[in-house]
């Protein structure tokens, strides 16, 4: 069965028809569908080994089906808060008309859902009020026209203030419903929507007091997501004699067709937006429209589009003589790397001297298409992340500009920020051979994983295209030299795998759709231990679930970490110039900060008994338990403009800039770097008396260089530094991201086991593996559960329990919306797995 993504369609404004889209990756217009992968992949003909081309740009005919997101942003600056002042009565006449509006639309429930309210939208005074209040709150759009037509099922007070009131109580009752399976105190619960607070903001209304915004944007949004005001739903609930809880409100709002029983409740809850606004919208499309002007063949030429500072000053280097691969998974859409080897020259005759090779890593230049103060980088901002959950995919910048014009699709030409390197024999870094440069490259090959590993499995990666074979034995170095510096593949060899879900679209399940459940090890390539591996014919490691090692992946980490730790080297080699120069020509300033990623290493000395502890789990081969016990030694990453190792990495520097379409922080680390390197090259035109283009802007170079534009008069003061990139400002939502993902792939896989389960009368059960002690007089423990890929607590029945103990466990009971699953020994051999008890 083919995988396919499942979209919403709307018709008409109260007519709603399911279709389904064939792209595995979700428009960046639509919300409520689900990701997943998909089988097909044909090739192209591009002269050289057919078998393993891309068939991308995909079908014109997928880009049809996206939706155009109808929603505006009102300016902030028009917003006006009007306190509506209702009596108690009142208050009480609103949320009746609200609750017979809802009672009402459940009666009819069926005849409305194929009824069109064309007529009655136009002529009810109900529908301006209603329009766009309801955006961030559902993640689909039949739910958001669903509530704008509720209020147009019955004729409206005569009073305005109790539509108005009505519209923010059904507000309040959705906020409320997204509070279902939130755990703790209400301290803790406020610390969860922290990244949504503002210190500017204005101090909220009292609970359950109705204040009307007469622009609803953005910010009216987030502040109600913030502050989580419950108070006038809960009185909704009431006046339908409903249970006045977060799960009878989410129960409601699911009867009423508003939210499916799958909505991504935590991700409504966290202020992340999971849509583009319509402002957004059109500045990506205008930005895709210039591109496709200047490209009539639809050609991607960089050099052709409108203000590229880089070609302007010309330093963007044409590398398109490269042979560029791109290796990603099947699904991915927003490729932002490509590698590419090059042979240099010898540096002597001596004909002994092994053939150099370059190592070039070409990052997509999305500062090209979403320059600093472009309202495009504003629509990044907003978000600060591509998330990625089992049931949908929001991008940081809508779909055309992330997947076509930003990517690096294949079989065309692309912008990039490049970067070659060449190894020494023990696979560290010879610093003076990086090289740095915006560019122009083709991109010959998009390849996926499995694609990369067939051709190195059948030699054609070691013949036709050498290259592949090459970056695998640069990666191979560069994993073997990291280790050597103490990274974490060799401290824990064998790290406990993950599950990743996939939706897949099937009328015969449930939801339309069937869980794909697959078991990886994060970074699963090289040194790693291979599952079921045995030595002398005695099983070293078990688990019959975790993916086996790939070539591929190796490939990909260990060039983005190469990346990373080059770049920061090449950043302590360049010169920082603080200030013009007092004599000769004039010069601007150019210094370059980067936010180095730092980790500490252990402290072992303090921690002597814990450390003998963590050696005699990997002398016993109980490989999960000591990569469980090794997590308490690793310190805290933390950011600083100061150089420093990373040891978690084994490097002795790191920069993460390798994806700047899917995160903020690499998108500024790009701007820092081509902002460096054009007043690098404006310094030169000066010194040589050699015109800056009138072209070239203050945001382009990060300076104030108006004085130089005076009819060549010498500048009388010091160039001013204009919009300064700060590295720690929107990182709140950066951070709520993972607690999302968390909360999403919990609720999806206790979904999977909540399917094995139902009907069945013989109890599921699962092997586990217990990897330590969490409460000794509890006797709670952390258990592995190999089929599930699962981390999980464990109340035993038995008493103490061995570390890499294994046991067969029960289902006893499973709650995907409330996050909580159960388990108890199985029957089978009183749950006790008696065979390899040493292994893991």
């Amino acid at each position: 069965m083919n995988s396919i993504t499942c979209v919403f369609l709307a018709t008409t404004t109260a007519v709603f028809l399911l279709q389904l889209h064939p792209n595995n990756v979700v428009d960046s217009f639509v919300i409520n569908s689900r990701s997943c992968t998909t089988t097909a992949n044909k090739y192209k003909d591009h002269g050289v080994s057919r078998k393993y081309q891309s068939d991308y740009p995909r079908d014109e005919r997928n880009r049809e089906l996206q939706l155009q997101s109808h929603s505006s942003v009102p300016s902030p600056t028009a917003a006006k808060e009007i306190d509506l002042a209702l009596s108690d009565e009142e208050t009480q006449q609103s949320l009746d008309y609200l609750a017979k509006l809802i009672q009402t639309h459940l009666d009819n429930a069926e005849t409305a859902a194929n009824t069109s309210y064309e007529n009655s939208i136009y002529d009810n005074p109900a529908t301006p009020l209603a329009k766009h209040r309801f955006i961030d709150l559902v993640t689909s759009l039949k739910g958001e026209l669903i509530l704008e037509s509720l209020f147009t099922l019955l004729p409206p007070p005569d009073d305005e203030r109790l539509i108005q009131h009505a519209i923010i109580a059904m507000q309040s009752l959705l906020v409320y419903a997204m509070q279902i399976g939130v755990k703790g105190t209400e301290e803790s619960q406020k610390k969860m929507v922290r990244h949504l607070f503002r210190r500017d903001d204005p101090p909220p209304p009292p609970p359950g007091k109705a204040v009307w915004v007469s622009t609803w944007d953005a910010e009216d949004i987030r502040r109600l997501k913030f502050y989580r005001d419950g108070e006038l739903g809960k009185r909704v609930l009431a006046a339908l004699k409903r249970r006045r809880t977060a799960v009878g409100a989410f129960d409601l709002l699911v009867e009423m067709g508003v939210w499916d029983k799958f909505e991504e409740v935590s991700l409504l809850r966290s202020g992340f937006p999971v849509r583009f606004w319509d402002e957004e919208e059109k500045c990506s499309l205008e930005n895709q429209q210039l591109k496709q002007k200047n490209d009539p063949n639809n050609i991607s030429k960089a050099e052709n589009n409108n203000h590229d500072p880089d070609t302007i000053l010309g330093i963007r280097q044409d590398l398109r003589h490269h042979k560029v691969y791109t290796i990603d998974s099947h699904s991915t859409e927003d490729i932002d790397d490509g590698l590419s080897v090059e042979v240099v020259d010898e540096l002597s005759e001596n004909k002994s001297q092994k053939r150099r090779l370059r190592y070039w890593i070409h990052i997509a230049d999305v500062d090209r298409w979403a320059p600093r103060e472009s309202k495009l980088l504003k629509v990044a901002e907003r978000r600060g992340t591509s998330l990625y959950l089992p049931s949908v995919t929001l991008g940081m910048f809508p779909r055309n500009m992330a997947s076509y014009v930003m990517a690096l699709t294949s079989n065309a030409d692309k912008n990039a920020l490049s970067l070659g390197v060449e190894l020494l024999d023990d696979g560290s870094i010879d610093a003076a051979s990086i090289m740095l440069t915006p560019s122009l490259i083709h991109v010959d090959y998009r390849l996926t994983y499995d694609q990369v590993d067939e051709m190195l499995d059948e030699g054609v990666g070691y013949t036709e295209e050498w290259q592949v074979g090459a970056l695998l034995s640069a990666a191979t170095k560069r994993r073997e030299h990291r280790v050597r510096q103490g990274s974490t593949e060799g401290f824990v060899p064998c790290p406990i795998p993950k599950s990743f879900l996939t939706l897949i679209e099937d009328e015969e399940k449930e939801g339309g759709y069937s869980i794909e459940l697959k078991i990886e090890t994060t970074h699963n390539s090289g040194l790693n231990i291979t599952a079921g591996s045995t030595e002398g014919g005695i099983s070293t490691h078990y688990d019959p679930f975790a993916s086996p090692l790939s070539s591929s992946q190796l490939i990909v980490t260990e060039m983005m970490i190469l990346a990373g730790e080059a770049i920061g080297k090449w950043h302590g080699l360049q010169p920082m110039q603080e200030d013009e120069s007092s004599t000769g020509p004039f010069q601007l300033p150019n210094v370059l900060t980067l936010p180095y990623r730092r980790q500490p290493a252990p402290d072992y000395k303090t921690r002597a008994e814990e450390a003998r502890q963590a050696d005699f789990l990997f002398g016993m081969n109980k490989l999960y338990p000591h990569a469980w016990y090794c997590r308490r030694f690793f310190k805290p990453v933390v950011v600083s403009e100061e150089p420093g190792p990373h040891f978690g990495m084994g490097l002795d520097c790191y920069i993460q800039w390798s994806s700047p379409i899917r995160r903020l922080t690499d998108l500024k680390v790009h701007a820092a770097l081509k902002r460096y390197l054009r007043r690098k090259r404006v310094n030169e035109m000066l010194l040589h008396n050699i015109n800056i283009p009138p072209e070239i802007t203050d945001i382009d170079l990060g300076c104030d260089i108006s004085q130089l534009r005076l009819n060549g008069e010498a500048p009388v003061s010091k160039a001013k530094i204009v919009d300064p990139i700060d590295y720690s400002s929107g990182l709140g939502m950066i951070f709520a991201a993972r607690p999302i993902q968390s909360s999403s792939t919990n609720f999806w896989l206790f979904e999977y086991v909540r399917r094995k389960v139902d009907g069945k009368e013989t109890e599921v059960m699962f092997e586990s593996i217990i990897l330590g002690c969490v409460n000794q007089e509890r006797f709670q423990y952390a258990v592995y559960v190999y089929e599930l890929g699962l981390e999980h607590r464990y109340l035993s029945e038995v008493g103490k329990l061995e570390e890499g103990e294994r046991l067969w466990l029960k289902v006893v009971s499973v709650n995907p919306r409330l996050e909580l699953l159960t388990f108890s020994l199985a029957s089978k051999s009183g749950g006790i797995h008696h065979s390899h008890p040493t292994s893991s």
